[in-house]
């Protein structure tokens, strides 16, 4: 008769045990395709440059010929109180030869860290978007930001809560129609990060965005990103991530609301 330890090993073992159980769920998910906004998650800058990188191949040949990818970057540069801030997703499919996804997302952003007082920044960002399939040609934005920062340590983790208030300027152009327009929006959000250091270690964000359109409310956009990251390597982890995308007014009739998750595999650099 085996004990416990017999059976699974060295308590290292077991831990390594319960990440490969973790990680093989994980990946049965992975015939989802997915276009998720990375979350600049770090909770203390790291000075000069750093980054992180993910992505997500797949494909099937036979009865269905389809091919998926997805891509995601998350580029830093820390000096002083500036944080340079680059994020970027790629995510292309297609089934039988036909395309049934493209998506793109870049998004550009200075912080002036404690440019108020401690712990009150300053952000300036510049973004553009693209998604055939939501009716969306290009969506450019320009705006700034307020933010408040809470940060909390301990013996063997660490949390980031963010509150930001800003506005910005949208021009966004339709894919099937030759509709336009342009808006200016209030741009309210919360960030939360965690990160647990300990024996199992793994880090967990949430962020959601709230955008009016200043001269109709009713004329709203929202966002939700929600990971967890598991770390398998020192600069290695796989991640859990699942996305809510709300237009109340889209140009054309198509959903409001689309959901994408997934699982992508992490660099970190």
């Amino acid at each position: 008769m085996y004990s416990n330890n017999q059976f699974y090993g060295k308590p290292s073992h077991l831990i390594s045990n319960i990440k490969i159980i973790i990680i093989t769920s994980l990946l049965s998910f992975t015939n989802v395709t997915h276009a998720i906004v990375p979350i600049n998650d770090q909770i203390t800058a790291t000075p000069g440059f750093s980054g992180d990188a993910g992505f997500s191949l797949e494909g099937q040949t036979g009865n269905k010929d389809e091919q998926e990818f997805s891509q995601n970057t998350i580029l830093r540069y820390s000096q002083d109180d500036n944080l340079y801030v680059f994020l970027g997703d790629y995510s292309y499919s297609e089934t039988n030869e036909v395309l049934d996804e493209e998506e793109l997302f870049l998004h550009a952003r200075w912080v002036k860290l404690n440019f108020w007082r401690d712990t009150v920044d300053s952000e300036l960002f510049v973004q553009h978007q693209s998604d055939d399939f939501a009716d969306i040609r290009s969506r450019n934005l320009l705006g700034a930001n307020v933010r408040f920062r809470f940060q909390q340590e301990m013996a063997d983790s660490q949390s980031l809560a963010i509150l930001g208030a800003g506005l910005f300027y949208e021009d966004e152009k339709s894919e099937e129609t030759t509709l336009s327009r342009d808006t200016i929006r209030a741009n309210l959000y919360g960030r939360y990060t965690y990160e647990y250091n300990g024996e199992f270690p793994y880090s967990a964000s949430i962020a959601t965005y709230i955008q009016p359109a200043v001269d109709d409310i009713k004329d709203l956009r929202g966002l939700l990103i929600a990971g967890v990251d598991f770390p398998i390597r020192p600069a290695i982890s796989i991640g859990f991530e699942i996305e809510v995308k709300h237009n109340s007014q889209p140009f054309v009739d198509v959903e409001k609301t689309d959901i994408d998750y997934g699982v992508t595999i992490n660099y970190s650099f």
